[in-house]
């Protein structure tokens, strides 16, 4: 597991970071990017923005961020973790945009930027993994201009399903909940957010479901390649055995690689928010 990956050092991250990771997180924007930059331009993400990319990772949102953003506006990408910040310098170097990213090692609870400096900041996939969500909104409420925009985008694991069905499947959302209870955080938050997003002070929010679902291709391997990489934290908290898993991952694999199986990726339960 790697400590302090998101949000604070009080936190633990129970997937790869860094170059580790980048391959999955690739896919992972492969899967649910379309979804996520349709949103940003929904909440008006623009030539002259100021906006945040927060728990950047790889960089992949902030590339087509800065890429909309023109020479008035700004971008901040930020991280915990030190080596994520170190690919995503790489990847955005590739990119060509105007204006260039500003690159911060901070965390999600208190970030140490100027109160209302934002007119929008994106998240994704970073509240499921902290022990205090609720904080980081409001943090986030705090960094955004009056008017300014919230895109959240969170997570919800027992909607990963396939047809025809595999208990493989319902076994390990049974075996990943029971991690995240013993870690303090919860793989199903996303469904929470909309009522975390307005407590935290938001407007009520426009929300919005996604779940991409594939017969074919490498986005059919998405789960299989997270629940490897999960592993180890499996394993240390109890929540199934090394022998069970092995099973679990290969029956996954095969089901990844018959085309007359469909699989439903995680939902993704997300917010636009105005201040």
């Amino acid at each position: 597991m790697a400590e302090g990956a998101k949000g604070t050092e009080t936190d633990v991250y129970v997937l790869g970071v860094g170059d580790a990771a980048k391959e999955r997180l690739r896919l992972l924007d492969q899967v649910y990017g379309p979804a996520t930059r349709q949103m940003l331009l929904d909440a008006g993400l623009s030539a002259e923005t100021r906006g945040l990319d927060l728990a950047c990772g790889i960089g992949a949102v902030s590339c087509f961020m800065a890429g909309v953003i023109g020479k008035k506006g700004s971008l901040v990408a930020a991280d915990v973790n030190p080596d994520q910040l170190v690919v995503a310098k790489g990847h955005c170097a590739k990119c060509e945009h105007d204006p260039p990213i500003d690159y911060i090692e901070t965390s999600a609870y208190e970030t140490g930027l100027p109160s209302e400096s934002f007119d929008l900041v994106h998240i994704r996939f970073l509240l499921c993994h902290l022990a205090e969500p609720a904080a980081a909104l409001r943090e986030v409420y705090r960094l955004l201009k009056p008017g300014g925009a919230l895109v959240c985008q969170d997570i919800q694991i027992s909607r990963i399903f396939c047809s025809p069905e595999n208990a493989a499947f319902t076994r390990l959302d049974e075996i990943i909940l029971k991690m995240g209870r013993a870690l303090g955080v919860d793989y199903n938050y996303g469904l929470r957010l909309p009522v975390d997003v307005m407590a935290a002070g938001f407007q009520s929010p426009e929300v919005r479901f996604i779940q991409p679902v594939y017969l074919r291709g490498p986005e059919k391997r998405l789960w299989e390649h997270t629940i490897r990489e999960a592993t180890p934290a499996v394993l240390q908290t109890g929540a199934a055995s090394q022998d069970e898993m092995n099973g679990l991952l290969e029956e996954i694999r095969l089901a990844a690689e018959d085309e007359r199986i469909l699989i439903a990726q995680w939902g993704m339960p997300s917010v636009i928010a105005i201040k």
